[in-house]
C-alpha cells in the first residue's frame, strides 16, 4: 500500500505544480500575442543613446530617464556607444557620447549590472543592445565585461545567413534572451556579439530639424536586410562663435515623437514592405513611442505610461508639470519660460566647455 500511496502523492504534487503555470497566460515583452512571433518579426521600442541621460538638459543628453526607468517603462532595445575607459582600465568599457569629455555615461560594467538585475527579476523579457563601436574595441574586450556581469549565459547567438529566428517564447524558455549587435569589428571569436549589418539595415541617422524623415537604406549602403532600425531623432545646430555643435532637440519632441513618428513609421512600412524592428527615438517618454510600437506589433497597447521626469528647478506655470504620461505627449516639462532659459543656459555652458576642451586639445 505504501508504494501506491507514494506514487499517487507524487502525481498529485506534479499536477498541483503544473496547473498554476498552465492556467496563467504567458506574456512576452508584455504581450501574450508576441510569444509566438519570431524575434525578427517583432518591433521593439528603442532608446537612442540610452546611457546619455545626464546631466539633465545637458547639450549631449538624449534621454531624461536612466536605464532602470527605461527598462521599467517598456524600452526593450538600447543603443550604446563603446569607448576605452579614460583611466585605461582594460577590463571595462566607457559609455560616452561623441567624447568622454562631453558626456561620460560611466563604466559599462555598472550598466550591464542593471540589465542583469532586470532580466533576473523579469524572466519573460527579451532585450536587445545595439552597439556603436566608436573606438574599434575588440569583441573579446566586450566579452570580458559581459562575462564579469553574468550576462553571457543570457546571450543569444544567431549564425550569419540564418534567417529563421526563434520565437520570443522559445528564447525565453531557453534563457537566451539578450541579443547584442556590434556595428563594426564583430568576428567569430565571440559568436553572440553579432555583426549588426549581417542582419539589420538602418535608415539615415543624421536628421536635422525641419529636414524630413526619409525611408532609405543608409547603412549598409543600399543593402536591404531581414530587419531594420528606424532612426527617428533630430539634431539642431548650436553655434558658439565659429564652432557649431549638433544637439538633440527636446523642445520639438512632442511633434517629433508624435505626429512625425506616426507618419515616419507608416511611410517606411509601406516603402520597405516590412515593419521596423527597432524604432529609435530621443526622449522616449514624450510622445507616442510605446503606443506606436504596440500598433506596429498588432497588439492593443497595454496602457503602460512612460515615467515623466520631475520638472527642472525653477520651472513654474503651464508646461512645467510632469503631466499625465506619454499618451498624448502633453506631459513634457521645460515648456515654461523659466525652464527654457535654464535649458538654453545649460546648453550654452556645455557648448562653451566643449569648445574650451577642443582648444586645450589643440
Amino acid at each position: 500500500m505504501r508504494p501506491s500511496f507514494i506514487s499517487t502523492l507524487g502525481v498529485l504534487l506534479t499536477v498541483c505544480t503544473v496547473l498554476p503555470q498552465t492556467g496563467a497566460q504567458q506574456l512576452c515583452n508584455g504581450y501574450a500575442e508576441l510569444c509566438a512571433k519570431p524575434y525578427s518579426q517583432v518591433s521593439y521600442a528603442t532608446a537612442h543613446n540610452a546611457y546619455a541621460f545626464a546631466p539633465r538638459n545637458g547639450i549631449a543628453t538624449n534621454q531624461d530617464n536612466n536605464i532602470q526607468i527605461q527598462l521599467k517603462d517598456g524600452i526593450r532595445a538600447f543603443m550604446l556607444d563603446a569607448y576605452n575607459v579614460p583611466s585605461g582600465n582594460p577590463n571595462d568599457i566607457e559609455l560616452c557620447h561623441t567624447s568622454c569629455s562631453l558626456l561620460d555615461g560611466g563604466p559599462l560594467s555598472k550598466t550591464l549590472a542593471l540589465f542583469k538585475a532586470f532580466m533576473d527579476a523579469n524572466p519573460n523579457e527579451v532585450i536587445t543592445i545595439l552597439w556603436e563601436n566608436a573606438q574599434n574595441l575588440t569583441p573579446t574586450h566586450f566579452q570580458t565585461v559581459y562575462n564579469a556581469s553574468g550576462l553571457v549565459p543570457y546571450s543569444y547567438a544567431q549564425a550569419k545567413g540564418n534567417t529563421t529566428w526563434p520565437t520570443l517564447a522559445q528564447m525565453i524558455a531557453s534563457g537566451k534572451k539578450l541579443v547584442s549587435y556590434l556595428d563594426t569589428g564583430a568576428d567569430a571569436s565571440v559568436p553572440w556579439l553579432m555583426a549588426e549589418y549581417d542582419f539589420i539595415f538602418e535608415t539615415p541617422w543624421n536628421l536635422v530639424k525641419g529636414g524630413g524623415y526619409p525611408c532609405t537604406v543608409d547603412r549598409p549602403k543600399d543593402q536591404r536586410k531581414q530587419m531594420y532600425v528606424l532612426n527617428h531623432f533630430i539634431y539642431g545646430d548650436f553655434k558658439l562663435g565659429n564652432t557649431t555643435v549638433s544637439i538633440p532637440q527636446k523642445g520639438s519632441a512632442n511633434q517629433t515623437n508624435g505626429p512625425d513618428l506616426t507618419s515616419h513609421v507608416n511611410s517606411c512600412e509601406t516603402t520597405f514592405n516590412q515593419i521596423p524592428s527597432f524604432v529609435a527615438v530621443d526622449f522616449y517618454e514624450i510622445g507616442l513611442l510605446l503606443q506606436m510600437v504596440a500598433k506596429v506589433n498588432n497588439v492593443t497597447w497595454n496602457g503602460q505610461l512612460a515615467t515623466q521626469p520631475p520638472p527642472l528647478p525653477g520651472a513654474t506655470g503651464p508646461g512645467s508639470g510632469s503631466g499625465s504620461g506619454s499618451g498624448g505627449g502633453s506631459g513634457t516639462s521645460g515648456n515654461g519660460a523659466d525652464a527654457t532659459s535654464i535649458s538654453l543656459g545649460a546648453q550654452f555652458f556645455s557648448a562653451l566647455a566643449l569648445v574650451l576642451l577642443s582648444l586645450v586639445a589643440i
